[in-house]
């Protein structure tokens, strides 16, 4: 054998080895035969005479010459025994916790096993050292490691039991210096490199040497180099260690291995942030801020700062190019936020910095593609379309403007400006109520709407057309189809509903004797009659009831009728009526009267649905919230020529992804029939008033939100147009004429008379 097994154990436990070669000075009585036993048998060789057995030690009396050399004695022993055999009695005595028989069984086995197995010798010091460590001798079980790693350098086990040994004692440079063993004995560069990230780790945590577990890291990252942790704690370090040219590569390396997009940039802009603010090198650091953004165009702080150093180096052309290269990486990715405020912000910078107006027109008319609601990039485009000569664009932004941001006063401000030097008096007079309305007028303002305000209600020469409703007075965002299928559906519908409320006996009942004559002298009548004739509306049945809530009623019968009550009947002013007659009869249009029988949001989603099952049956109709049965007769009392309308109908709906928007469709009747009440009282503040003190509630519809709605409304173009096609609109020659004197056709001024 290659070592003494005597030194693995300790001196009580030593046992003789017996291939030892040192001399005997007695032999054993097993070895020394019987005197008698030394004669051959008889007969075999010749006899000799009797001589002495000389044994080292032993004197002889016989001459030197006479002796003769002893016999040769056999020293043979019996077979060594087999090593599996004694090696399962030591797991056994293990797992039985025996650990004395366990050492004896080992002690046998290093006596036994042959000399060619070299591994398993070491495995069985290795075990032995595992025993004593359970027997709470730690230095005598490290002992029996290093024998074994004696034996075979790259043994595992002892590796890791010296790793134990080192840990429980909490020798954390020992276990550091035991780890590197083990990186020596590994082959895999893949499990070096892991065994060397402990140890680094150690040396930075229990050790507290960065600088060693940097050195640790540097060699991991040797084997392997594309690891992202390894080279995120390398980045760390050097950071730490304000290694800066080493963080650079670092950041370089895992620029090159990562797949997302922003990491990448974060990684390029850590880099700029170096060059920057670290080594002062701006060309290279904005180089990287570049970099980081081509990596990562979303990468917000790149981008903050990139502005910041051009913007102080005053490198206007350069930031303009960065700008449109953002631009259009944006787009490819479809992230119109960040596009619409790099378009902002490249108009700005062209309008501002480079004095480029066509390419200010162009970036900011980007931006308001992508936001249509973006109401200051909006005054911003007007003013450039001013500056370039293009008054009507200008105005026509500004107009837009309103109906995103109505109580932006400065929008007013400049439409009056542009208004004024056009001579347009009505346009002027128009957004002058605006500004008064908001609080906002100035005393050339003030002039103009003294000039031209009303004393009453409009004078039209002509009747508000069908074909103007939609064109010049509807809410644009309210769902035409919807508009569409009740204005299809909408007689059915309502004669079923009547049916049905009669067959319950909920049919309201109305005392003739209430009924106004539509030749009476009360405001209130003559102001519905005349308001019905300039609407090119029905007038309805006009009843004075005694209790009537919000003043102003429909009535659900069989003839179309309107109940006032004492609010409406008097108390109010002419202009103020014809604003509550003109709403009030908007809902008496064809689209819109079904809604006086199916008020609620539910019972108008079962009518339009069941509409739309007459084309497609298989679609589910929610029940009615009253339990009607009109939704499922619909179909039924639907002429023809009704039914190929609603497929016509259905077959755009279908082109849109058959999407109906329901409450917005009731939010724009309302939102329109309030426009129709300004049209027809001639006055904003007046309108303004009285729906400020009402508690109306229709679509959800905030005062506030009709407030804005009226406003953008009196400075859009579509009523400047109506205005003029009615008639009512301030031309150029009457700004020095009187007010004309009071048409014949219109309602009586003053206060309202009782019916």
């Amino acid at each position: 054998m290659s070592s003494d097994p005597e030194e693995s154990i300790t001196s009580e436990d030593a046992i003789p080895s017996p291939m030892s070669d040192r001399p005997i000075s007695e032999p054993p009585p097993s070895l020394v035969p019987p005197t008698d036993t030394l004669r051959p048998p008889a007969q075999t060789i010749p006899e000799f005479p009797p001589v002495a057995l000389t044994l080292t030690g032993v004197k002889s009396d016989a001459p030197p010459s006479r002796r003769i050399p002893p016999a040769p004695v056999s020293r043979s022993l019996p077979p060594m025994p087999d090593v599996e055999p004694i090696l399962e009695q030591a797991e056994a005595a293990r797992e039985a916790k025996d650990w004395e028989a366990a050492l004896e069984a080992y002690k046998k086995a290093l006596f036994v096993i042959p000399k060619d197995e070299p591994k398993t010798q070491a495995s069985i010091y290795a075990s032995v050292a595992e025993v004593k460590l359970a027997q709470g001798k730690p230095r005598e079980s490290e002992t029996n490691f290093e024998k074994a790693l004696v034996i075979n350098s790259k043994h595992m086990r002892a590796l890791e039991g010296l790793v134990t040994i080192a840990a429980e004692a909490k020798d954390w440079a020992r276990v550091a210096a035991v780890r590197r063993r083990r990186v020596e004995a590994l082959d895999d560069p893949e499990d070096k490199a892991s065994e060397l990230c402990v140890i680094a780790e150690i040396e930075e945590v229990r050790l507290g040497s960065v600088d060693k577990a940097l050195a640790t890291l540097e060699i991991a990252s040797v084997h392997r180099p594309d690891d992202i942790g390894i080279l995120i704690k390398l980045r760390d370090f050097h950071a730490a260690m304000r290694a800066w040219p080493k963080l650079l590569g670092v950041l370089d390396d895992l620029v090159r291995i990562s797949n997302d997009a922003r990491h990448r940039g974060s990684f390029r802009f850590a880099q700029a942030d170096v060059m920057l603010g670290r080594l002062r090198e701006e060309p290279r650091g904005l180089a990287f801020l570049e970099m980081a953004l081509d990596e990562d165009p979303q990468c917000d702080r790149a981008l903050s700062a990139l502005v910041a150093v051009r913007t102080r180096r005053e490198e206007w052309a350069e930031l303009a190019a960065v700008y449109e290269r953002l631009i259009d990486r944006y787009a490819g990715l479809g992230d119109r936020d960040r596009a619409w405020e790099v378009c902002r912000k490249l108009g700005t910078l062209r309008r501002d910095r480079l004095l480029d107006g066509p390419g200010a027109l162009e970036a900011l008319r980007g931006a308001v593609e992508l936001r249509p609601e973006d109401a200051e990039t909006r005054a911003a485009l007007a003013e450039l379309y001013a500056a370039k000569g293009d008054r009507m664009a200008a105005v026509r932004e500004l107009e837009t403007v309103t109906l995103h941001a109505p109580l932006r006063a400065q929008t007013y401000r400049r439409l009056f400006e542009h208004h004024q030097r056009a001579q347009r008096p009505d346009r002027a007079w128009l957004v002058a109520t605006c500004l008064e309305e908001l609080g906002a007028s100035d005393v050339a303002q003030d002039l103009v709407i003294e000039q031209f305000r009303p004393e009453g209600p409009i004078r039209p020469t002509t009747a508000l057309a069908e074909a103007w409703w939609d064109e010049l007075v509807a809410v644009g965002d309210a769902d035409p189809i919807v508009h569409d299928i009740l204005g299809t559906v909408g007689d059915v519908a309502i004669a079923l509903r009547l049916d049905e409320l009669e067959a319950k006996k909920k049919l309201p009942a109305l005392d003739p004797a209430k009924r106004q004559d539509k030749t009476s002298t009360a405001s209130a009548v003559r102001t519905f009659v005349w308001a019905a004739r300039a609407l090119g509306v029905p007038l309805p049945d006009i009843y004075a009831l005694d209790a009537v809530p919000s003043g102003i009623a429909a009535v659900p019968a069989r003839v179309p009728a309107t109940a006032l009550g004492p609010t409406a009947l008097s108390g109010r002013t002419v202009q103020q009526l014809a604003f509550l007659a003109g709403r009030h009869l908007t809902y008496y249009r064809p689209a819109h009267y079904p809604l006086v029988f199916f008020p609620t949001l539910a019972e108008l989603s079962s009518l339009v649905l069941s509409a739309v099952r007459v084309v497609i049956p298989g679609i589910t109709v929610p029940p009615s919230s009253d339990e009607s049965r009109v939704p499922d007769k619909l179909g039924e009392r639907l002429s023809d020529e009704q039914k190929t309308a609603l497929e016509g109908i259905v077959a755009r709906l279908d082109e849109r992804g058959g999407r109906l928007d329901l409450f917005a469709w009731i939010r724009g009747v309302e939102l329109t029939a309030a426009r129709v009440g300004l049209l027809l009282a001639g006055d904003l503040r007046t309108a303004s008033r009285l729906m400020k003190d009402e508690t109306r509630t229709i679509g959800e519809l905030s005062a506030e939100t009709k407030r804005g709605d009226l406003l953008a409304f009196s400075a859009s173009e579509r009523y400047g147009v109506l205005r003029e096609r009615m008639g009512i609109a301030i031309h150029p020659a009457a700004l020095s004429s009187a007010v004309p004197p009071a048409r014949a056709s219109e309602p009586a001024r003053g206060s309202s008379e009782g019916a």
